[in-house]
C-alpha cells in the first residue's frame, strides 16, 4: 500500500456540504481521476481514506487533510494535478505528498485547531469581553444529544484566544482543543461573547498535532506562522 496526504481548501457553498457528502464528493473525484484506490476488506469494501478533524458546517478552511491509500506508487505532483482537474476551485488541493503507510492516520493524532473569526466594527468592549473569557475558570455551554441536552465546561479546551483589533475590523484567533480527547467548537466560544458584535466570517486556518517540541501542523508549521497566539 502507498499512502498520500492531501491538503485541501473548503470555501463558498462547499462549506455547507456535510462531512458525509464531502467524503462522497472526494471519493468520486479520486475515482474519476483514475487512481488505483486501495479498499477495505469485508462485505462492503470502501476506499481506504481518512479525514483529520472533520469540519462543522458553515466554516471555511485553508487546510483540510485527506489521507488515502493506493495499490501502486504514483508521482505526487501528477496526483495533485489529476485531482484538481476533477475538483472545483472552492475545493482544490493545495498540496499533496506521499507519507508512511505504517504511521497512524492523522485522525488519531490531531489535538488542536486554529480558527479565525472576523468581526466588523464597531468593536467597543470586544477586547474586554475576550479577556474575560480568558480569565474565567469555568465556561459552560449547552450541548444537544440524541435524547437530552447537557451543560459542558469548555474552558479546559480553550488553549488561547488572541484578538487583533484594527478599529474597523477585529480578528479573533481561537486555538482550541479538538480530536479524540475532546474539544471545543468555535461557535461555542463565540456564543459566550455579547451578541451585539457583527460576525462576518469564521475560518479554520490549520489543525495541529503535538510532539515534544509543542504543537505544529502536519506540514511542520507552528502557530506563529498564522498569528501571534501562544499555545497556552
Amino acid at each position: 500500500m502507498y499512502r498520500y496526504r492531501a491538503v485541501l481548501i473548503k470555501q463558498g457553498e462547499f462549506t455547507f456540504l456535510s462531512h458525509l457528502d464531502l467524503q462522497r464528493t472526494l471519493i468520486r473525484a479520486l475515482r474519476r481521476a483514475g487512481l488505483p484506490l486501495a479498499y477495505s476488506q469485508g462485505f462492503n469494501p470502501q476506499p481506504r481514506l481518512s479525514f483529520a478533524a472533520p469540519l462543522a458546517l458553515g466554516i471555511e478552511s485553508d487546510g483540510e487533510y485527506l489521507e488515502f491509500e493506493l495499490t501502486r506508487q504514483e508521482d505526487s505532483e501528477e496526483l495533485l494535478a489529476a485531482l484538481n482537474r476533477q475538483l472545483p476551485p472552492e475545493l482544490a488541493v493545495r498540496s499533496l505528498q506521499e507519507t508512511d503507510p505504517r504511521a497512524p492516520f492523522l485522525t488519531s493524532l490531531v489535538e488542536g485547531a486554529l480558527y479565525m473569526a472576523v468581526f466588523a466594527g464597531p468593536l467597543t468592549g470586544l477586547a474586554g469581553a475576550v479577556q474575560a473569557l480568558q480569565a474565567a475558570a469555568v465556561l459552560e455551554v449547552e450541548r444537544k444529544g440524541k435524547n437530552a441536552s447537557r451543560r459542558v465546561n469548555i474552558r479546559p479546551f480553550i488553549y488561547n484566544l488572541c484578538l487583533q483589533n484594527t478599529g474597523k475590523e477585529g480578528k479573533l484567533f481561537m486555538f482550541l482543543a479538538t480530536g479524540n480527547k475532546g474539544g471545543a467548537r468555535p461557535d461555542e466560544v463565540l456564543s459566550l461573547l455579547p451578541p451585539e458584535y457583527n460576525l462576518k466570517q469564521v475560518r479554520r486556518l490549520a489543525v495541529f498535532v503535538r510532539d515534544a517540541a509543542g504543537y505544529q501542523t502536519p506540514l511542520g508549521e507552528t502557530l506563529s506562522a498564522f498569528c501571534g497566539c501562544k499555545e497556552h
